[in-house]
């Protein structure tokens, strides 16, 4: 009894976050960072269960009972991360570390602050008047694809996780760089569609100190992925993004500012002279175009061998209005090389899109208006991919956002999702929870 009072009088969204942060979640251990969440829904009398689609690979599914008048609202958010090899850390990535008026951590942007969040407003619902249902799911295996996740749950437990809306990651709310203020809302209304595609060029193999004159797989392939770095999807505006460019367009300075105003003026054409600005910042640049990177490379098993292959990975995130087939059709004629073989890997699904209008984008303006005034409000583009795309695939009008506010800088800067010394401002983390409580309270009432 002692244990159950002491979890629901500690301060839920920072206490959980640490505790997330503190449990290596690469590709694994889902289970072991949840099983203390599980113990806060008991103890709140909230019905939930710990379901794995593999050993250690944990989905928490509660559920908070509403009324019934309206269709059930679902909370999600993934608890894996991605790996920290081969990067420079100042502090240990598992041990969340506070320093300088930010937290550092793997995971603190993507996405257990979402969870952490998620948990803190679910629990404060109990006992509460909804008008729907509330469910809430803490996922597995989003950085790999979602299969131990949202994908299997939509497989073998829909009905648990069945809903008109969804909340997940993928919004942004941006911080000025001083940190002193919020400058916007972007709300996730679509995302790319992820496309990785296998290049393979064969060799004869054999001795390195005789190779052929004629033959060099890995120069073959280089020349491949040379033409590949150097080739640029066509540019364009869309619908989704031209709030967020305009908005851009105020706060960026020129040449940039005058770049973006100009390719919202002429939306969706993109004139060749803003495209050369815009493209020269990579964030603005991936709103405005498919695109395409090599990611890994692969030959011989030893320095003294001749590979019989070279491979190499190249990962597409492309446009809501393009689809894998043309993008593997553009780099065929790119390369032009049929010695190249170029074939998709896992076909992950369209990003997709939900209306710029409706029940979340009204409560997600409320909630800004609400907390932070005047503040700008405009729907977004996720230029990565998120589990979202398995939810409105299935039906389930699922949206972006944000409860880690940061800066545009520290995005640029690399201290985002996936970098080195991924990083939050801890002054902004408890209002992310807020926003999200005040979102949520919009759609249930």
């Amino acid at each position: 009894m002692l244990i159950a009072l002491l979890l629901l009088t500690a301060p839920v969204d920072r206490d959980v976050l640490l505790e997330l942060l503190s449990v290596n979640t690469v590709r694994g251990h889902e289970a072991d960072a949840l099983r203390p969440v599980l113990e806060r829904f008991k103890a709140a009398g909230i019905p939930a269960q710990l379901l794995e689609s593999e050993p250690g690979r944990g989905n928490l599914i509660a559920r908070i009972k509403g009324t019934g008048a309206r269709k059930p609202l679902l909370l999600l958010a993934h608890i894996d991360v991605v790996p920290v090899e081969g990067q420079k850390w100042n502090t240990p990535p598992f041990t969340p570390t506070e320093k300088d008026g930010y937290l550092y951590a793997r995971g603190v942007t993507d996405d257990k602050a979402m969870a952490s969040a998620i948990v803190d407003v679910a629990l404060g619902l109990a006992g509460q008047t909804l008008s729907r249902d509330v469910i809430v799911a803490l996922t597995s295996g989003e950085e790999t694809g979602g299969f131990e996740g949202v994908q299997w749950l939509l497989k073998n437990h829909r009905d648990l996780i069945d809903a008109e809306l969804a909340l997940n990651e993928g919004g942004d709310v941006v911080v000025s760089d001083d940190l002193s203020r919020i400058e916007a809302v972007k709300l996730q209304v679509a995302e790319k569609t992820y496309q990785s595609f296998r290049l393979v060029v064969h060799g004869p193999g054999g001795h390195s100190s005789v190779p052929p004159m004629d033959r060099d797989p890995v120069l073959q392939l280089s020349r491949a992925l040379v033409k590949l770095g150097a080739h640029r999807f066509p540019a364009h505006v869309l619908p989704e993004v031209r709030a967020e460019l305009s908005q851009a367009a105020r706060t960026e300075k020129p040449p940039l500012s005058a770049a973006l105003a100009n390719a919202v003026r002429t939306a969706p054409r993109v004139t060749p002279a803003d495209e050369k600005v815009i493209s020269s910042d990579r964030i603005l640049n991936s709103r405005i175009r498919t695109t395409c990177v090599t990611t890994q490379l692969q030959a011989a098993p030893a320095d003294n061998v001749l590979p019989t292959t070279a491979e190499a990975v190249v990962n597409c995130r492309i446009l809501p209005d393009t689809t894998p087939q043309q993008v593997g059709d553009e780099l065929r004629k790119v390369i032009g090389d049929p010695g190249v073989e170029l074939s998709p890997l896992d076909v992950l699904g369209a990003g997709g899109e939900v209306p710029l209008t409706g029940a979340v984008p009204d409560a997600v303006h409320a909630a800004a208006r609400k907390l932070w005034g005047d503040v700008p409000v405009f729907p977004s583009l996720q230029v990565g991919a998120t589990d979202s795309r398995y939810l409105r695939e299935a039906g389930i009008l699922a949206y972006g956002v944000d409860t880690a506010p940061t800066s545009l800088e520290d995005t640029r800067r690399g201290f985002g999702a996936h970098g080195a010394n991924e990083r939050a401002p801890v002054k902004w983390l408890h209002p992310g929870t807020e926003f999200l409580r005040e979102v949520v309270k919009e759609l249930v009432k």
